[in-house]
């Protein structure tokens, strides 16, 4: 079965690597939710291959895609599925340096955000952070006609859809112990996100 891909993954892996590599450690394990088809994580791998990689994502279905993108790769492990909409998660926990989530918090309900957020509170280390990645609104303001135009079509396939306000992230990100935040603009008028965990922060 041919692999699936997406062009927009080759557009933006290479501008999405220069950001994290500002901030990943050398060592360590970081976590990824909302992997899809795994090309991302699997070009990061290559680019970092110091750092053991965490696939996860909601469904199990593109598993077996992940699975053969990495298959000679020793530094990505094998994909688990994590809900972000879930009210607890049931998977065996570790510590993390990182939780990375591309292209995903606008096409998904606010709660998957919501969880985003529990989840880096409970498994992210103390000093790491969450790497957000997409389209936002500033100041409930669309940055581009583009983004305005892409925002209007997600509502129309699910009305729990759509382009989330920054500052809103911002918000409930530091509700959850991600006070510290680093904003990039990036290509194709998306931005990407740091946001730094606070050592003694929220837990659920």
């Amino acid at each position: 079965m041919e692999l699936p891909s997406y062009p927009s993954t080759l557009r933006n892996r290479v501008f999405i690597s220069n950001v994290l590599g500002f901030y990943l450690p050398k060592n360590g394990c970081i976590l990824e939710t909302a992997s899809g088809t795994g090309e991302h994580l699997c070009f990061f791998s290559e680019e970092f291959p110091l750092l053991h990689w965490q696939p996860s994502d909601k469904s199990s279905d593109l598993f077996w895609a992940i699975s053969k993108r990495s298959k000679n790769k020793n530094n990505i492990k094998d994909p688990i599925c994590i809900d972000l909409t879930s009210k607890s998660f049931k998977f065996k926990k570790k510590k993390f340096d990182a939780l990375l989530n591309i292209n995903m918090i606008h096409i998904a309900p606010w709660d998957a955000c919501i969880g985003l957020f529990k989840l880096a509170s409970e498994m992210v280390h103390s000093n790491g952070f969450v790497y957000l990645y997409g389209p936002f609104k500033v100041d409930g303001v669309h940055t581009s006609a583009s983004n305005n135009r892409f925002d209007v079509s997600l509502k129309q396939r699910n009305a729990a859809w759509g382009v989330r306000n920054l500052e809103d992230v911002v918000s409930l990100a530091k509700g959850y112990g991600f006070p510290q935040v680093e904003i990039y603009d990036m290509p194709a008028n998306n931005k990407s996100i740091i946001f730094k965990k606070q050592a003694d922060s929220f837990q659920s």
